[in-house]
């Protein structure tokens, strides 16, 4: 169970159990009920949430949406620390490879700079992966070796640093478009695009690992 104290790499570790244990299981599972539940009601498209708690007394979060035969599911974690609401993610439902940690500073400046009127922490927390569905997180490297996010989000641009020993990105705060100078969107553009590349080309190699001539 996550607790306020926690590091990073602590609640990193917690969750990679999770996931080992039982989590993966249960979104296959999801996956076949939501796919029969989307061709029983006519193939109308959907959103939903459902709450599973895990041997290790976590939350976990599995956002659902279904559309046009396509199911994406972002599961996630909501958990406190010593200043308020925090949300872990793995960006690949299947797999750990990075975990995406949103601190509470994320949270209150999204509300105020996405114009969410939802006081609620948990229902703002509930709102935001329902809009925003898989994250995916790029980085530019700074002179000084850090690794800063840009990460694309519906609205605006999630910052913070990737910490690539512990393969944890960490957001910080929320801004929006608005706030942001044209060769800032062009910027994060390239980086975007080019982060897309690097990860078609990564999940090309996995699938040709997986292929059955390569048994």
């Amino acid at each position: 169970m996550l607790v306020p104290k926690m590091s990073l790499e602590e609640i990193r570790k917690s969750l990679t159990i999770d996931y080992k244990k039982e989590l993966k299981m249960k979104i296959k599972h999801v996956e076949l009920s939501r796919q029969r539940k989307w061709m029983q009601s006519g193939r109308k498209d959907f959103k939903e949430t459902i709450i599973h708690t895990t041997q290790s007394k976590n939350d976990w979060r599995i956002a659902v949406h279904y559309k046009d035969g396509v199911c994406d599911i972002v599961p996630y974690i909501v958990s406190y620390d010593h200043v308020g609401i925090t949300a872990s993610h793995f960006t690949d439902p299947h797999a750990t490879d990075a975990m995406l940690f949103f601190n509470t500073h994320f949270f209150k400046r999204y509300r105020e700079r996405a114009k969410v009127d939802i006081e609620n922490p948990e229902k703002l927390v509930k709102h935001f992966f329902k809009k925003m569905g898989a994250v995916i997180p790029c980085y530019d490297i700074k002179p000084d070796g850090t690794k800063q996010l840009f990460c694309p989000l519906d609205g605006g641009l999630g910052l913070g640093y990737f910490h690539e020993d512990l393969q944890v990105c960490e957001f910080k705060t929320f801004v929006d478009n608005s706030l942001l100078r044209e060769e800032q969107l062009k910027e994060i553009h390239d980086i975007y695009t080019s982060t897309l590349a690097e990860m078609e080309v990564e999940w090309k190699k996995r699938l040709k690992r997986m292929s059955p001539s390569a048994f």
